[in-house]
């Protein structure tokens, strides 16, 4: 039995658009239901758009795009042209990035939990042909578009319960994947109308049957992301907090441990990933997205090991 599977890249490490339509194909050719990009120095609904037209069958979309870089009104009609193209493939996954990115961009992000529900709102009405546009008659699209929402906290979580289709969190050990039933269960409750709100769980993912090689690549790059205070304060929340202060202080290559690492990723030979990647699966994630955030080797690594 095939079991439901994403990937998702990161472009920004100096793919050329080839590789991204390269992977595409090969990720497809391998069984994967999904593959996603992220908008970081990226336009993550462009790279959705060239993935879609390099491939026939499989999803294509963001994890995530950011919502302060395009008005909801655009981000829709991209959206939409993208569902057209790819005969209904398209996932939109949408977030509100970090302070450290968007103030580089100068954007003022206000307060961004209230503002990516009225985001989500206003891109779902655009995409059902509400609004003053939409007064004449208008073809309504061949297929929906799911939206999902990347969501850490609690809070965040309840809300995309109550709005989205689904959530694309990432650092969640199997433990917070089975404490946020409750949180979606909260949210679900105010649209009891909507199906079931899906788990898409970004697994950083560093294949290798060197576990130590794999181990000191995936620290480097775990170390990446360390650095910014979300991160940091989900790693807390998963109880990681001498990791959390490490990194704070400066130290974010070191403050990545092998338990923090097997806590969240997928590290090391093909038969370990897999063994983790079932304990995830049996906490409650619906699609696991092992993201890729090297080059296209790297990914390439992925894609061979859990071809299907």
């Amino acid at each position: 039995m095939t079991e439901r599977l994403a990937l998702a890249i990161h472009p920004a490490t100096g793919w050329h658009s080839r590789d991204i339509g390269t992977i595409s194909r090969e990720a497809e050719d391998a069984g994967f239901e999904a593959i996603f990009t992220t908008d970081f120095r990226n336009d993550g609904l462009a790279a959705a758009l060239f993935m879609g037209q390099q491939t026939s069958r499989i999803k294509v979309g963001t994890f995530v795009a950011n919502i302060y870089l395009r008005n909801a009104y655009v981000c829709a009609q991209a959206a939409a042209f993208i569902t057209e193209v790819t005969s209904g493939r398209m996932v939109l996954g949408l977030g509100v990035s970090h302070p450290v990115v968007n103030s580089q961009l100068g954007i003022d992000m206000g307060v961004p939990l209230p503002t990516l529900r009225t985001y989500v709102t206003d891109v779902q009405n655009w995409l059902q042909r509400k609004g003053p546009e939409f007064l004449v008659s208008v073809r309504p699209l061949d297929a929906s578009v799911p939206i999902y929402v990347a969501a850490l906290s609690s809070k965040s979580v309840e809300q995309a319960g109550e709005i989205a289709d689904g959530i694309m969190p990432i650092f969640w050990p199997p433990s917070r994947v089975t404490q946020s039933q409750t949180w979606i269960q909260r949210g679900r409750s105010k649209a009891p109308e909507r199906g079931k709100l899906e788990i898409a769980l970004g697994l950083p993912a560093f294949v290798g049957e060197d576990l130590n090689a794999m181990r000191d690549i995936a620290r480097r790059e775990v170390g990446f992301y360390a650095a910014v205070p979300t991160y940091q304060r989900v790693f807390r929340l998963a109880g990681f907090q001498d990791e959390a202060d490490k990194a704070e202080r400066g130290a974010t290559v070191d403050a990545i441990s092998n338990r923090l690492l097997d806590a969240f990723c997928l590290v090391g030979p093909r038969e370990r990933c897999l063994e983790r990647l079932a304990a995830f699966r049996e906490a409650g994630v619906d699609l696991p997205i092992l993201y890729s955030p090297i080059d296209m080797q790297a990914a390439q690594a992925v894609v061979k090991a859990f071809r299907q």
